[in-house]
């Protein structure tokens, strides 16, 4: 399973902004004004998530129960993702309008010859960890990665390089990660990639007691839950990518707020994740979605520091070969009351 995902839309204008402190919106766009017209129609668009109803994507929802999305003029259908589902791809190829993606995989696919545009960050702090029995002996993820314990990982994964690059590997046993929670509860010595509100949360109210270590704690801490789009799409419906922020900003605000209404739909949604599950998880991430920086920024809010450092991370794992201009990579404007 993959280590999801995302909070909502900054497009980007490459050569028209500098993102250290926000752009000032002022770019052209191709969709025709409708100041002092009659409403128009409500504008259809896809946006792709990368794993199936959770409460990562609980703004989201919300903008679309509490109406956020229709009273910004748009029509957005929420198409759920899961195992294999290839958001990144999705997006880069224009099948959808928008998607839900990590910073790295923004960069990643940059380097295979995508280009997408970073809009909105739900995640401020990285919600992928390892997970170990509550048993366990292990301190850290550093203590865990020189011993030769079983952990269920991807190892494609950007952050499974950067530990092995970073702590002094023993004899790990590896295997594949399937999100499969049962190989994991029935192993007290085993460890696993997890999702810091979905997979020790459901383990939790199974009675299987875990220790989460957050991957951002060692240093690698991008952008995750990243609303993106294609750069044709962004300069094309300046716009409408700008209604779909606002709306974005809007819903997850409300679902901070209160994330009880809208979990109810989820669990309807997504039968793996009951509705207690849904709040536990609401109130473990508000912490990486709502900080010190999002009091500066806004919700969602992302700075080119953050960026250049995911890039200087990503190529020393060899993961970039021709690095991108930062600015190139994401757009993001303050609200108003920012």
């Amino acid at each position: 399973m993959s280590l999801h995902r995302l909070t909502i839309l900054r497009a980007i204008s490459l050569s028209a902004c500098v993102v250290t402190l926000g752009c000032d919106g002022t770019a052209p766009t191709t969709e025709q004004s409708t100041s002092n017209m009659a409403p128009a129609a409500a504008v259809a668009v896809k946006l792709q998530l990368n794993w199936v109803a959770e409460p990562e994507f609980g703004g989201f929802y919300e903008a679309a129960r509490a109406g956020y999305f229709a009273k910004n003029g748009l029509a957005v259908e929420l198409v759920q993702g899961g195992p294999g589902v290839p958001a990144p791809q999705l997006v880069a190829s224009g099948k959808v309008e928008f998607a839900i993606v990590s910073a790295p995989q923004v960069i990643e696919l940059r380097e295979q010859g995508g280009d997408l545009v970073a809009l909105f960050a739900v995640y401020q702090g990285n919600p992928m960890g390892i997970m170990v029995h509550e048993s366990a002996p292990f301190a850290s993820i550093e203590d865990l990665w020189k011993s030769d314990a079983t952990v269920a990982i991807e190892q494609g994964l950007a952050e499974f390089l950067w530990l092995s690059k970073t702590f002094p590997t023993g004899k790990l046993k590896l295997l594949p990660w399937s999100g499969n929670l049962g190989l994991f509860a029935a192993d007290p010595s085993m460890a696993a990639q997890c999702f810091i509100t979905a997979e020790p949360v459901a383990l939790a109210l199974q009675g299987i007691k875990t220790r989460v270590f957050r991957i951002g704690e060692t240093g690698f801490d991008p952008y995750n839950a990243v609303v993106v789009t294609n750069r044709a799409f962004f300069t094309q419906n300046r716009e409408t990518c700008a209604k779909m922020v606002e709306a974005c900003r809007a819903g997850w605000r409300a679902y901070l707020n209160d994330p009880k209404p809208v979990n109810i739909e989820m669990a309807a949604l997504n039968s793996g994740m009951s509705v207690e599950a849904m709040n536990r998880g609401a109130e473990i991430q508000r912490s990486l979605i709502e900080n010190a920086e999002t009091d500066r920024l806004g919700l969602g809010g992302m700075r080119a520091q953050r960026w250049e450092l995911t890039l200087d991370q990503l190529e020393s794992m060899g993961r970039v070969k021709q690095r991108p201009a930062v600015e190139s990579l994401f757009f993001w404007e303050p609200s108003p009351s920012k």
